[in-house]
């Protein structure tokens, strides 16, 4: 048991770790949480997690460990403490504060009540283990964690060279490498293009696209995006293209000052913005978010004009197999979109 006390250990830590842990977490003042379906749902759906009251949970407890008070109060626990009537006054803390954060605190499972000991359940066991001792380890290693980041920037270094300077300074490649989610297959168009939507989001340097069949709400995602800056390249399916010039063939026949630029809005939905942009022949749609974010579509031999399946994944590896064949069907792929026949006479 661990009795509070100004020269003990635990309080020597928090001394030592708590300017850190200030600039680390930041104080949103009183537990009120925010959280709205719509955010939980976009959450849920890139951490492939259903259970809405697991994501919930999470924020409670991100919520309350961001206080310092509750933070002060939580690691102090680790080996258990015996509250007492001057205890609030011993940490520095005022009744309403101590006795607040106590109560969050248990009711969020990390802490129980033994008699009159406070100590982490097993629950809070992991947290304290894996969430913040774990963390303060990783900011005392940041400027090691950025040279790794520097590294896989510059082209003078290969991956084996990179795992052997992450060995050297004691990580290893699965400490660094972003995480992997199982696939998600869906089967619902309206779906496909809301997870498509929510991808392109969080694009941070790189979108491609291959498309048998633009989407007017994903297009306008990725033109904000390009508008920001991040790369963007396309590939759209020759025939799809060539079937709208033949529907509108009565418009672009036309010839006044307009006609350039209407052309170019029916043969470019992305214009006037610059993309880079070609045409080929699409045998299914597939995008791809900083080679990490992937969506593939699953055609229906059967019934191939229709949206049948795809399925998403945050996989680096299947991202640059997916990469590999954007690539190769880029080299193969047209920059002059088709033509409209014009009829003779």
């Amino acid at each position: 048991m661990y009795y509070i006390g100004k020269t003990s250990f635990y309080s020597h830590k928090i001394d030592k770790y708590g300017y850190r842990i200030k600039k680390l977490l930041k104080n949103r003042g009183s537990a009120v949480f925010v959280g709205n379906a719509a955010g939980y749902e976009k959450i849920g759906s890139i951490l492939s997690v259903k259970n809405v009251s697991a994501l919930k949970h999470m924020e409670n407890v991100l919520s309350v460990l961001s206080k310092f008070d509750a933070l002060e109060i939580f690691v102090l626990a680790k080996d258990g403490f015996k509250s007492e009537l001057d205890t609030p006054q011993k940490i520095g803390l005022t009744k309403k504060q101590y006795y607040t954060r106590l109560k969050q605190l248990c009711d969020l499972g990390l802490l129980v009540k033994k008699e009159n000991t406070y100590t982490h359940t097993s629950f809070g066991n992991v947290v304290h283990r894996k969430h913040i001792v774990g963390l303060l380890n990783n900011v005392e290693n940041i400027k090691e964690l950025e040279m790794i980041d520097l590294l896989k920037k510059s082209s003078k270094f290969d991956s084996q060279e990179i795992s052997d300077f992450l060995t050297k300074i004691g990580f290893d490649d699965n400490d660094v490498k972003s995480q992997s989610f199982s696939p998600k297959i869906i089967s619902s168009y309206d779906e496909m293009v809301t997870k498509a939507i929510e991808i392109i989001e969080f694009a941070q340097k790189e979108i491609i696209l291959m498309s048998r069949s633009p989407n007017e709400l994903i297009i306008n995602s990725m033109l904000k995006k390009a508008n920001m800056g991040i790369k963007v390249k396309v590939i759209v399916d020759i025939d799809m293209v060539g079937g709208y010039i033949s529907q509108e063939a009565s418009k672009m026949t036309v010839s006044d000052k307009n006609t350039n630029e209407r052309n170019q809005v029916v043969i470019n939905p992305f214009y006037p913005i610059k993309i880079e942009r070609k045409y080929g022949k699409v045998p299914f749609s597939l995008l791809m978010i900083d080679e990490s974010h992937v969506g593939i579509e699953i055609i229906d031999k059967y019934n191939p004009d229709k949206f049948s399946l795809s399925i998403y994944a945050n996989d680096p590896n299947m991202a640059k197999q997916t990469k590999n064949i954007f690539n190769n069907s880029w080299q193969t792929a047209s920059l002059t979109p088709p033509q409209l026949v014009k009829k003779t006479d």
